[in-house]
């Protein structure tokens, strides 16, 4: 035994053998795992992108089979534009199902690496999935904002009441359908009706934001904000032969589509806003009425974001 142990010849060929198979296939992993990591990172990449390419079409009714199916080829459309040539439908989940509308959709993004140098150790590839999931947030502010605005509780009796269509509003003073109605000073300025006139004709061009507190305009504007809407509903071209705009058909960045504030009371002179719900405009045959409805609409991104749904939308991504 002794004669054997001190007979070297031929083992360390086999303890070289070993250590040279152990590096290599050590080499080998470390080589095909940094590249299925690549591989990992350009399909979250995708993933994140395919995502942030349809947020802005939430959210969705659950049973509006016509935009889930404009959602799935918007998906698709995108997925090719990033390299993803193989989405699925069960790859684009809706989810964040809310008061019937999916608010948020998560996009599945698969991939195969294929090994190199692994395949000496039966490792022929590396199965990768990686997810993104969009989702609509509340804005917390908004620029173009019209000083027009309903209180918290009369917004949220329409909405629980499903009184959210050709809704009118008074304009002179007093209660209309949806409770008080009244004129918002968006700025520091003494919301003289030159003021309030333009931005109602062509929106606050600073942003307001939740939170703030703002003063309620005095004294008769009827007149200057009527002419405001009246303006807003001469510049609608769409929809010809069809009275432009309406609840039934729009185009979200006509000039009938205004953002109204929803605000609850600090004292009987100023207000805190507390959301901005999107209003088409509809004509009305008397002067100290404003009509419209109530829309559910996403605007692009926003720094800020809140909690309560007053119909106006961003998007993010949460996971």
């Amino acid at each position: 035994m002794g004669k054997f142990i001190k007979d070297e010849t031929g083992i360390s060929a086999i303890i070289t053998a070993l250590v040279m198979t152990i590096i290599l296939t050590a080499t080998a992993l470390a080589l095909d795992i940094g590249a299925a990591y690549v591989d990992a990172s350009y399909a979250q990449n995708a993933a994140d992108a395919i995502a942030l390419s349809i947020g802005e079409y939430l959210p969705v009714e659950q049973n509006d089979q016509s935009s889930k199916t404009m959602i799935l080829a918007a998906a698709n459309e995108f997925a090719l534009k990033n390299g993803v040539y193989d989405l699925k439908t069960e790859d684009v989940i809706f989810c964040g199902l809310e008061d019937g509308k999916y608010k948020s959709v998560s996009v599945s993004v698969k991939k195969t690496s294929v090994t190199k140098l692994a395949k000496i150790i039966g490792v022929d590839n590396i199965k990768i999935t990686k997810s993104a999931t969009v989702s609509s947030k509340p804005v917390g502010s908004i620029k173009g904002a019209v000083p027009i605005g309903i209180t918290e509780d009369a917004y949220d009796t329409a909405m629980a009441t499903g009184n959210t269509q050709h809704v009118i509003l008074k304009v002179g003073g007093g209660d209309g359908v949806n409770g008080f109605y009244g004129f918002i000073v968006l700025d520091d300025s003494n919301g003289n009706a030159v003021v309030l006139e333009k931005w109602m004709k062509y929106g606050y061009e600073f942003e307001n934001y939740v939170g703030e507190i703002l003063p309620i305009a005095t004294g008769d504007k009827t007149s200057v904000v009527r002419d405001g809407v009246n303006y807003r509903l001469s510049l609608c071209n769409h929809y010809v032969g069809y009275d432009g705009c309406k609840v039934a058909h729009y185009v979200e960045d006509c000039p009938r589509v205004v953002f109204v504030l929803i605000y609850r009371f600090v004292n009987t002179n100023t207000v805190e806003i507390v959301g901005f719900a999107p209003f088409i405009l509809e004509p009305s045959n008397k002067d100290d009425e404003i009509q419209g409805s109530f829309l559910d609409i996403n605007i692009s991104y926003t720094e800020k974001i809140t909690e309560k749904d007053c119909g106006t939308y961003t998007y993010r991504l949460t996971g």
